[in-house]
């Protein structure tokens, strides 16, 4: 009892920590953040009446529009059926265009196309803004990080916007236009002296036609900067000790190494959910090419490995997109990557130099069998199945001579005999992957959660494994972030596991690791995703780390 007091005092005290700031970051950017918000409402109606390129909908001040946003027009199709219930949840829906808003009364408002030709009646076009998360890139140029920091955060708490960094430092509109990474709005921040406060200045613009279409002014005291320096320190963590490390965008998440172009053996790949870059390892890191991601999403899964035995590796890439699962095979053609070939609602891995496949759904996650799959040129061959233990996975196991590797349910791992029977479990949770809901399309109606674990990679007669430690010391309170991971081999001696670790304890949460013929690359996130040195040279500390270690083994 004594203990579960402390966890909940513990548990507050983080809880108003977290509030205070938020409290001083609404207070500081409310006039930001409303700015931003007010153009982007969740909003539905009617074309009431077309005249050329001119509209009129029938929503106006009182519903949130407002001169300067933009919709989208639809027609409503076929109806959508459940899958399960099958009940009626709604109607496809056909884009017929787009239209910007340059007039509004209180009851209606006017609009100008901007895409597309409206041949239906005019009763039968929609209109939307709709309530999928709006792409912004984030641009905080010069703007000190902690003040450029605590803003983002607010942004981010609405839980309205998908929040794009944009290159540190660039205030070239131009460039940051070309390099939009998907975004759809450009949020373009600018610092200036005013006495002895700080003007900050927020420029919204359209991304597609490089449209300004709003501008926010306001000002912070040097009280109110000292405050949120203040605040913001007190999350950092020290940093463990590392090893060669570099400095990467907060937004690389996955990391993989092989062989792509058939003449440099020594080749790592570097992910974010919208960019993947090739490097060449010599002395320092070498970028040899970018590609950028067609469909957006977050990354579930990243491997690679030579399915087509041409002595090549190709890219294999899972994607989660609101409720759809994506995969694409991406190959080094003619200079650069493409696409080969891609999938939905199928989720894709390299397992011992093939490639094996199992289906999504957004009710159960993962569905049905797992099973090898060979790329056509439209569609795939379905191959013969793998035998696996009950409620296993595409991503939670590796299969060892007769032992099978796999994750259990809350973080645990177990080894299984070749007839499915349980022969080991670890005494302790390593720590939690991605979480997802089931979807029921029932409101109010939760069926839990489908996840996907860390990655198990072989290495000399076992499996590579991360161990992660909560800050808070329970792995039930994870979503706190992670104090620290370390690499372990975990090898299955017919008795029992003898567990070794690769790494000494890393500051952090280890995000993903790869493999080389002597080198070990690991991506590290520190604790909140700070690294304090920065602070003191006056750099933004939010980073992600890539430490290179000598592998012998």
């Amino acid at each position: 009892m004594f203990v579960l007091c402390r966890i909940l005092i513990l548990i507050s005290f983080l809880l108003f920590l977290s509030f205070g700031i938020s409290s001083a970051s609404d207070e500081y950017f409310q006039k930001l953040k409303e700015d931003v918000l007010s153009y982007f409402p969740v909003i539905s109606g009617s074309v009431k009446k077309s005249e050329g390129n001119f509209l009129i909908l029938d929503k106006g001040l009182k519903d949130g529009v407002k001169k300067g946003q933009r919709v989208i027009l639809f027609e409503e199709t076929v109806p959508l059926i459940h899958p399960v219930t099958k009940q009626i949840i709604g109607k496809s829906e056909k884009i017929v265009g787009s239209a910007e808003i340059i007039s509004v009364d209180n009851d209606f408002s006017n609009a100008i196309i901007l895409e597309g030709n409206l041949k239906a009646k005019d009763n039968q076009v929609l209109f939307k803004i709709p309530k999928s998360k709006i792409k912004i890139l984030y641009a905080q140029t010069n703007t000190e990080w902690a003040i450029g920091e605590a803003y983002y955060r607010n942004l981010k708490e609405t839980q309205r916007f998908e929040i794009i960094d944009a290159p540190v430092n660039v205030d070239n509109k131009e460039q940051l236009f070309k390099d939009s990474k998907g975004a759809e709005i450009l949020l373009f921040l600018s610092p200036s002296k005013q006495n002895e406060n700080i003007k900050l200045s927020q420029e919204l613009y359209w991304i597609k036609d490089k449209k300004l279409f709003s501008k926010t002014e306001i000002e912070l005291s040097p009280t109110a900067i000292s405050e949120l320096r203040k605040k913001y320190a007190s999350l950092i963590v020290p940093e463990g000790h590392t090893l060669l490390s570099f400095r990467l965008s907060r937004s690389i998440n996955r990391i993989s190494s092989g062989n792509f172009d058939g003449i440099s053996p020594s080749q790592i790949l570097i992910a974010s959910d919208s960019e993947i870059s090739l490097y060449i390892i010599d002395v320092d890191l070498k970028l040899k090419s970018n590609y950028l991601v067609p469909l957006g999403g977050e990354i579930l899964w990243f491997d690679t490995g030579d399915i087509d035995k041409d002595g090549r590796d190709e890219i294999i890439m899972t994607l989660k997109k609101d409720n759809r699962v994506i995969s694409s095979i991406i190959k080094w053609q003619e200079g650069d990557f493409k696409e080969t070939s891609r999938f939905e609602d199928i989720f894709l891995r390299v397992f011992e130099g093939k490639l094996i496949a199992q289906a999504y759904s957004p009710s159960s996650g993962f569905e049905g069998e797992i099973f090898y799959l060979k790329p056509l040129i439209k569609g795939y061959e379905k191959l013969e199945s793998l035998k696996l233990p009950i409620k296993t996975n595409i991503y939670d196991f590796y299969v060892f001579g007769s032992s099978i590797f796999k994750w259990e349910e809350g973080g645990f791992l177990a080894v299984y005999n070749e007839k499915g029977i349980p022969m080991w479990r670890s005494t302790e949770p390593l720590g939690f992957g991605l979480q997802y809901e089931k979807q029921t399309g029932v409101a109010m109606l939760s069926l839990g959660k489908w996840q996907v674990q860390s990655r198990i990679k072989p290495l000399s007669n076992g499996v590579i494994v991360i161990e992660k430690k909560p800050l808070l010391g329970f792995v039930n309170f994870s979503t706190f972030g992670y104090r620290s991971s370390k690499l372990q081999l975990l090898q299955w001696t017919g008795i029992g596991v003898e567990q070794t670790d690769i790494t000494e304890e890393m500051s952090g949460e280890i995000l993903d690791y790869a493999v080389s013929a002597d080198k070990l690359f690991v991506l590290v996130k520190p604790p909140f995703g700070v690294n304090p040195k920065r602070i003191l040279q006056g750099e933004s500390p939010f980073e992600t780390l890539l430490h290179i270690l000598s592998l012998k083994y």
